[in-house]
């Protein structure tokens, strides 16, 4: 099977496991450098995918492993003192340095060769920002205790809609960093959030599984998601992948490089694994025996 599109979910340091899956099928033979022309990507799901276009899995896996030996907890509790400058969660602070270091001003002409859309949500125009932060994650987090599901409806019924970043519209990599940081936007741990000079959330919010970005597209499509669910979706071209077994690392553990790196192994079985079975399936279905 050959996918022409690809959609990474969301999920924060759990993403790793899609570039470790993106990896392991490549090695296996499931030929996704040069088949692949549509990616969308929500949240953490954006960085991931970059590295994944740009083929660069270990590059951007040992890149944030060094940042996250370099930071030894997740909340810097002394930085409560008001004559420190640092801030208290070093999250975002960490994401835009990776990102700036693994960015080249060259790779943008790649992202161009690859049709590549960041879903981002826009708040209610009756909300504030502040306001719209805090309601919006009290309605998706209630929904997922509740209901769980792949994908989540409520946010979209209180009025927050999706917007969708292009890739290729950014000029510089400063604008690609901006644009990423935007679809990853969830105060107060990733405040970066504007767009188009709109204030905008993470695309979690819209979608955190954002399949409706390739809605459109012609082909087969690959999603990668970033948890594990009870049951998945069967629908026409559309092959959802999950992880084998339970992510342990949190989506918010920045000081965890031992987890990334078992994340991301845990990644690369399942997507040797899934090629070898696409291999025996086309061998077993092949009219020439």
């Amino acid at each position: 099977m050959s996918f022409r599109n690809a959609v990474f979910a969301g999920g924060g340091s759990r993403c790793f496991w899609q570039l470790g899956f993106w990896e392991g099928a490549i090695q296996s033979g499931l030929d996704l450098r040069s088949s692949v022309e549509f990616v969308g990507s929500t949240s953490a799901g954006c960085a991931i995918a970059s590295a994944a276009v740009l083929d660069r899995s270990a590059v951007a896996l040992n890149l944030f492993k060094d940042l996250t030996t370099r930071n030894p907890r997740n909340i810097h509790w002394r930085n409560l003192n008001p004559l420190r400058k640092a801030p208290l969660l070093p999250h975002a602070q960490m994401y835009r340095e990776a990102l700036e270091l693994f960015i080249r001003p060259e790779d943008l002409a790649t992202f161009n060769q690859v049709s590549m859309h960041f879903l981002m949500s826009g708040a209610p125009k009756w909300l504030s920002r502040a306001a719209s932060a805090m309601i919006g994650a009290s309605i998706y987090g209630l929904e997922r205790m509740l209901r769980n599901p792949l994908h989540p409806k409520w946010p979209k019924r209180a009025g927050f809609r999706p917007i969708v970043g292009r890739a290729n519209e950014c000029r510089t990599v400063g604008e690609y960093v901006d644009l990423v940081l935007a679809a990853s936007c969830i105060p107060p741990v990733l405040p970066e959030g504007k767009h188009a000079n709109e204030s905008v959330l993470d695309g979690g919010l819209i979608d955190n599984v954002p399949t409706l970005l390739a809605k459109d597209e012609p082909g087969e499509t690959l999603v990668l998601l970033s948890s594990r669910y009870a049951s998945l979706p069967t629908r026409p071209r559309m092959t959802y992948v999950q992880p084998s077994e339970p992510i342990r690392i949190d989506k918010f553990d920045y000081a965890n490089p031992d987890g990334l790196q078992e994340t991301f192994e845990l990644g690369f079985v399942d997507g040797t694994q899934f090629a070898r079975e696409k291999r025996v399936t086309a061998r077993t279905t092949d009219p020439r025996g």
